[in-house]
């Protein structure tokens, strides 16, 4: 057989089969909503008529002979209609499949959690992944949002309970004042002005976690010594702690941190550290001691904030920097004026930090039961610049 024959053999066999590609597609374009059966036999059966009119096409321009014409296509035929019966039975597990990711798809609309089935192809294998992947990660988000929602309720109920009792507080003193009945009107006064700090706080507090949780907390970053910064409210708060049987002092490792410069803003940062030495002396028993101290460390410089209290277990230690968590010893009102008593303080104190990219975190060593606690020690890192 010459080359030139050779090539119109293959050009007819390439025509035949365009023509019956072209047939096919005009014919799934038509059907597109078919069921995927119908599809499977549309292309199965465009391929055997690509190979029978082949054939055709070549014995009517007697490149074979008219008996090996016959065999072929009876082979064709027959080799034919046993693919079609064949694509059927292998597309009725596609098309099983198919609803089965359809009806995964709707269970994950509707909340319901999707199972792990294996598929008989690998797109649909990872089709099937990605909708478990989905209904688990639904799943955790749900969760997520159940507990922000308890959580978030909690913290109004306590914010309110906390509101109210020093106004309610405060209404009695008033009225008493008012009306001449009070025996002490200095002490009442005196009193008067307690409650109203405590408002103050609490309210400066739900103001703070407000800017924090709108993303609206602005920086005004500068270069501060760190340890000056620590000194500084150290100096502020001494009376404060002395006033509550306490001590304050700076750590023996300060002197060596003298040289540790960090990028915050000062007032932010003060505020963060002052929410955790406030909590230090609340949980501090009268005559005890709280120690601020500053530790230099490889890629952090850290503020140790160390205090004699009862401590706390591992649960507490999950949740002690969560908006309105308090343990179950926390009193019913805080001990310190500058305490809000909603247990919004370190988790003020865990954001300012965060937003400086630093991190915050705490550890306690809690004594056996019936001995004295053994203290906590909450350490506030920031990144060295």
């Amino acid at each position: 057989m010459s080359t030139s024959m050779l090539l119109q053999i293959v050009g007819t066999a390439a025509l035949a089969a365009l023509a019956a590609g072209v047939v096919a597609g005009v014919v799934l374009r038509l059907a597109r909503r078919a069921p995927l059966a119908v599809h499977v036999l549309v292309i199965v059966g465009a391929a055997i008529a690509a190979v029978a009119g082949g054939i055709a096409l070549t014995a009517q321009a007697m490149y074979i002979s008219e008996a090996d014409t016959a065999v072929a296509l009876a082979v064709t035929a027959t080799s034919g209609a046993v693919t079609l019966v064949m694509a059927v039975v292998l597309s009725l597990a596609l098309a099983r499949d198919a609803r089965g990711l359809g009806d995964d798809a709707r269970r994950l609309g509707s909340g319901e959690p999707v199972a792990a089935h294996r598929r008989t192809t690998s797109e649909l294998d990872a089709v099937q992944a990605e909708l478990v992947d989905s209904s688990e990660r639904l799943a955790a988000a749900r969760e997520a949002s159940v507990r922000a929602e308890q959580a978030r309720r909690d913290l109004v109920a306590r914010i309110a309970h906390d509101l109210l009792a020093p106004l309610a507080s405060i209404r009695a003193i008033a009225e008493a004042l008012e009306d001449g009945l009070s025996p002490a009107p200095e002490r009442h006064a005196r009193l008067l002005g307690s409650h109203v700090g405590r408002l103050h706080s609490l309210v400066d507090d739900l103001f703070a976690l407000s800017r924090i949780d709108a993303g609206t907390l602005e920086l005004d970053r500068d270069r501060v010594a760190l340890v000056d910064l620590v000194s500084d409210v150290v100096a502020d708060f001494t009376a404060l702690a002395e006033q509550h049987g306490v001590a304050l002092s700076i750590g023996p490792s300060a002197d060596a941190a003298a040289g540790a410069v960090v990028d915050v803003d000062a007032r932010q940062f003060s505020r963060a550290l002052v929410n955790v030495l406030v909590n230090a002396i609340e949980h501090s028993p009268v005559g005890g001691r709280v120690e601020l101290d500053v530790h230099t460390e490889a890629e952090h410089w850290a503020v140790l904030v160390r205090d004699e209290g009862a401590g706390f277990d591992a649960e507490a230690a999950e949740h002690l920097f969560d908006a309105g968590w308090r343990g179950s010893t926390a009193r019913t009102g805080p001990r310190v004026e500058l305490a809000g008593g909603a247990g919004l303080g370190l988790a003020i104190t865990r954001a300012i930090v965060e937003a400086h990219g630093g991190r915050v975190d705490a550890r306690s060593a809690v004594a056996p039961a019936g001995q004295p606690g053994s203290g906590a020690e909450l350490r506030v890192a920031l990144p060295r610049s």
